[in-house]
């Protein structure tokens, strides 16, 4: 493997103090039960680690980008989307935010048309209001219930259908 990170890179987004805007480390801690292709790297990225880590990637070297997050996209709770970057929206008047971090449409503008880059999402059920003092250790119920869709979803994604599980 050269460079920092490898030809696939899977991107855990969301703070798990915040309820379902956990979904993204709960998806990568998920993985890991599954011996990847060495071509694959699942990571937990955190709240600001997006905006660190795609800046980081090298574009020779990464050829696709998964991005796991909690979105609102107008579902059901626990609902499971998969939407191709290609598809977000242009400008800076639009914005696809994590529930507690910022803007991520800049860093992945950044990379569009560098990589292939698709986002995964998940409807969150809860997710504390951002200048509130709640918080929220669990996902909810059905959140966690989409949690092992997801990964077959992303073990598709990767050509790895048949993951052996450790």
């Amino acid at each position: 493997m050269e460079g920092l990170f490898p030809e696939i890179i899977i991107a855990g987004v969301g703070n798990e103090l915040f309820g379902d805007d956990g979904f993204g480390p709960a998806v990568i801690r998920a993985l890991a039960d599954y011996e990847l292709p060495d071509n694959v790297k699942a990571m937990d990225v955190g709240l600001g680690g997006p905006h660190l880590i795609f800046s980081m990637l090298d574009p020779e070297v990464t050829k696709k980008l998964i991005i796991v997050d909690c979105m609102d996209f107008g579902g059901k709770p626990g609902d499971v989307t998969k939407i191709p970057a290609d598809l977000l929206p242009e400008g800076r008047e639009e914005r696809y935010m994590d529930a507690h971090s910022g803007n991520l449409l800049d860093p992945i503008g950044r990379l569009k048309g560098k990589m292939d880059i698709v986002i995964i999402g998940c409807q969150p059920g809860y997710i504390p209001a951002p200048d509130s003092e709640d918080f929220a250790l669990e996902l909810s119920p059905v959140v966690q219930g989409a949690v092992p869709k997801t990964v077959t979803v992303i073990l598709q994604e990767i050509g790895a259908e048949n993951g052996i599980i450790r």
